[in-house]
């Protein structure tokens, strides 16, 4: 998101029941946390989204997801893997405001999913011909900040064999031919996703090294770093490129800091309260495989790279509604007198996705002044 000086301050209001609402930005830096989560997380016998697979999503409460086995039927009439059954899915699980890419003409097809809008998307071709069920979905995204976020979406072969070992080594050869190629140098990068990787001598792990870095580690509540279901592999993974290595910051949910980032396993984290509505037996159920990894970022915002001018909705019973910024605190605060500029804090904003609100007390006064400041 990019907007010009002016915009780092700006004043809006509308009077409702007599009282003038003020909303004011600060002219100042603030940070943005931005979680990513590599899902292969369907379950059941058809490798599609399920309820277990949506609830540790919704739990996570990710930014950005990176998708395998992108497939989905809506429990109502959006029938199977239709775009009406697609909004179902991110409405249900991650809120209105979210976007996607899925790739098309595929089985198990990657994507992405993304509260920030999308500026392009698409889909590299796997060259490998024994892999012609998917192939690598990239996305470029308007995160906050100065920079945009490339985001690949992954499903490496999978198997043990020799041939197989080979057959990754030269998906990741050709994985870091076409970021190459088709990225800015500089970029940030995450790379994300099920890559089906068996040991950390493997050739591909060497090649992926190169140009992305796979530390910190994340491991779950216990230090298991490993993704299968037998708890011997790892995996999923969540890379990213050297540039954006200055941006991790530890995963902070309600009972935990997890400096190394998190795989989530529902039946040894704890509380479950941190994730609704995740069920203790999710991450077990039937036909899922993997497991959940999640990195955060965090992401500083200059005075250019405010958001704009918000949409105002004041209900009667006197709660403020804007859109925002995910993950940013905003101060809610009053005067009765502009002139005194004696500003009383009253609180913060509750956000739900992008959308923020903050409910008022009754009052008696003729008028009242409010602005919203972030930081």
């Amino acid at each position: 998101m990019r907007w010009n000086s002016w915009l780092s301050r700006w004043l809006v209001s509308l009077v409702l029941l007599g009282l003038l609402w003020l909303i004011e930005t600060a002219c100042s830096q603030s940070n943005v946390t931005l979680r990513v989560v590599a899902a292969n997380l369907t379950s059941g016998n058809n490798q599609r989204y399920e309820t277990p697979g949506l609830n540790i999503l919704q739990g996570l409460r990710p930014d950005i997801v990176a998708l395998q086995e992108f497939n989905y039927a809506s429990t109502g009439s959006a029938g199977l893997n239709t775009p009406a059954a697609f909004r179902e899915m991110l409405d249900r699980t991650f809120g209105p405001d979210f976007v996607y890419y899925r790739e098309a003409g595929y089985n198990i097809p990657n994507g992405i999913i993304s509260r920030y809008p999308m500026i392009a998307s698409g889909s590299w071709v796997d060259s490998d011909a024994g892999v012609n069920d998917r192939g690598f979905a990239w996305a470029r995204i308007d995160v906050p900040g100065t920079n945009d976020l490339y985001v690949v979406s992954v499903h490496l072969k999978a198997s043990n064999s020799g041939s197989d070992v080979t057959r990754r080594a030269a998906q990741a050869a050709e994985l870091r031919a076409l970021i190459a190629t088709n990225f800015p140098a500089d970029a940030w990068i995450v790379l994300a996703g099920d890559f089906n990787i068996y040991s950390e001598d493997e050739p591909a792990v060497a090649t992926l090294r190169t140009f992305v870095s796979d530390t910190p580690v994340p491991t779950d509540l216990h230090g298991n770093p490993n993704t299968n279901q037998g708890r011997n592999r790892r995996y999923d993974r969540v890379l990213v490129s050297f540039p954006l290595t200055n941006s991790l910051t530890p995963v902070v949910l309600p009972s935990h800091t997890l400096a190394d980032g998190l795989v989530f396993v529902s039946t040894n984290y704890a509380p479950l309260s941190d994730v609704p509505p995740v069920q203790f037996g999710d991450s077990i159920v039937s036909g899922m495989q993997h497991l959940a990894v999640v990195k955060d970022f965090k992401f500083t915002l200059e005075a250019g790279s405010l958001v704009p001018p918000p949409t105002l909705a004041l209900s009667e019973a006197g709660v403020l509604r804007w859109r925002g910024l995910s993950n940013v605190t905003y101060t809610v605060q009053m005067t009765t007198n502009l002139a005194f500029k004696n500003w009383l804090t009253l609180g913060t904003a509750t956000s739900t996705g992008t959308e923020l609100f903050f409910t008022n007390a009754p009052s008696t006064e003729a008028q009242r002044f409010y602005r919203v400041i972030y930081p």
